[in-house]
């Protein structure tokens, strides 16, 4: 596969096209084979080092996009944005996987609009549909605004931090077993961003923050200590207080 990422940079073609891309100038469509679209943009995406989006017509054109581009770039950064399990006029909740894996797309992108937050390494190339570009979401302000970092040695009211996590989405519960949960046990706040692959463990000495701890849900088992923490809200919508 490098090979042939490498044969198509080398292509005059190619490089005219990306140095196009790279400094905005206005592009024609042009015609791609399908069969070569997806590794043109595998190798467009190093190049350009920026974030892209690939919008598809159907979401299960997009999840198999989405899974090929992992052949391509096997260390690539590439999220999926799904679009809403329900029709418009249902009234049913979201799947939990499509809320999360909405939520770490616009966590990975508002990450560079918000000065504590680390960058990606990688930008992504994010996979999704039209429908699901269509569907309303937070608005990049209140987005930012809402995110918040914990660092060990920082002051924070275990209370008040409580009650703002309740406000942008998660959900109080005895025991944090799914994403968008937290949970308080005295000194104790168990939360669990929708964007991080594990619950968080936040330990208080009266209100300094005195341990941050990744750990298992199932064993309850710390996985890594942490230095600081982004907590980020649990759905597309905040409720005005």
């Amino acid at each position: 596969m490098l090979k042939t990422l490498g044969s198509i940079r080398a292509l005059a073609e190619f490089a005219s096209f990306a140095e196009a891309v790279q400094n905005d100038h206005a592009l024609y469509p042009i015609s791609v084979p399908r069969s070569f679209r997806l590794p043109m943009l595998a190798a467009l995406a190093p190049t350009l080092n920026r974030p892209l989006v690939i919008v598809s017509d159907r979401l299960d054109h997009a999840t198999r996009l989405y899974d090929e581009m992992a052949v391509w770039l096997p260390d690539g950064n590439s999220l999926l944005f799904s679009e809403p399990t329900p029709l418009f006029y249902e009234d049913s909740p979201w799947e939990m996987s499509v809320r999360r894996e909405r939520m770490q797309v616009l966590t990975l992108l508002s990450s560079y609009n918000i000065p504590f937050a680390k960058k990606p390494a990688t930008p992504p190339i994010i996979f999704t549909t039209t429908r699901a570009l269509m569907t309303r979401t937070i608005p990049r302000r209140d987005m930012i605004r809402a995110c918040k970092k914990l660092a060990v040695g920082g002051s924070h009211n275990p209370d008040t931090l409580f009650t703002d996590l309740y406000n942008i989405g998660y959900l109080p519960v005895d025991i944090v077993l799914e994403p968008g949960q937290v949970s308080r046990r005295g000194g104790i706040l168990d939360i669990w961003v929708p964007s991080a692959p594990h619950p968080f463990r936040i330990e208080f000495f009266d209100v300094e923050v005195e341990s941050i701890r990744e750990f298992d849900h199932a064993t309850q088992r710390t996985l890594r200590k942490l230095d600081d923490v982004l907590l980020t809200p649990a759905r597309e919508f905040i409720a005005p207080l």
